[in-house]
């Protein structure tokens, strides 16, 4: 591996642990304020309203973030009864044909979907009066994410690597990164 292929992991892998520290600082917030808005309400009898709301956002922007830029594939959930049972080269079809698809498909949904969080500046939230272009943005950027991932995923899949990647699909290396082959990993098997 060269230099800049090094440089490259590891600037990947210490972006992953910071968005892996950002996830659990953000459930750690919706924790704290979970515990803080029940204890007004019940032990002071003095409800606090944004609690609720803070509580709802900072949850879906740590899910979508979670997912996004700190679960590696074999960590989602996912239906794969037929895929864990056939052989590497049908996984391998398998997974060209459904990243393939949700490229078209969210490719062709991004337009709108930011245009219309685009949209929603002129909406806020109830109680802490947030503009909702702000709120829902997570979900375009997640989105241009996994799209990105995708294209890489389908990248990897068409090269001589291809069962590095459907290793990786199948939990193999779940210790091993999502943004490259991991060169660690025994690839005598061969290529295409």
């Amino acid at each position: 591996m060269t230099a800049a292929g090094t440089r490259g992991c590891g600037l990947a892998s210490s972006f992953r642990r910071a968005a892996g520290f950002l996830s659990a600082a953000g459930i750690a917030v919706v924790f704290a304020l979970f515990v803080y808005g029940v204890a007004m309400r019940y032990l002071f009898d003095r409800p606090v309203g944004f609690v609720d709301e803070a509580v709802t956002l900072i949850s879906v922007w740590s899910t979508f973030w979670t997912a996004a830029f700190v679960l590696k594939w074999p960590e989602h959930i996912a239906f794969d009864v037929v895929y864990a049972n056939v052989a590497a080269p049908a996984q391998r079809v398998l997974l060209l044909a459904g990243a393939t698809g949700f490229v078209i498909l969210m490719g062709a949904a991004m337009p709108g979907m930011v245009d219309y969080t685009l949209f929603l500046w002129r909406e806020r939230t109830d109680v802490m009066l947030l503009r909702l272009d702000w709120v829902y943005a997570v979900f375009p950027a997640f989105f241009a994410v996994m799209l990105l991932r995708f294209v890489l995923v389908i990248r990897r899949l068409v090269g001589a690597g291809w069962r590095a990647e459907v290793a990786h699909w199948s939990g193999a290396d779940l210790d091993g990164g999502d943004d490259g082959p991991d060169t660690t990993r025994n690839t005598s098997e061969g290529g295409a």
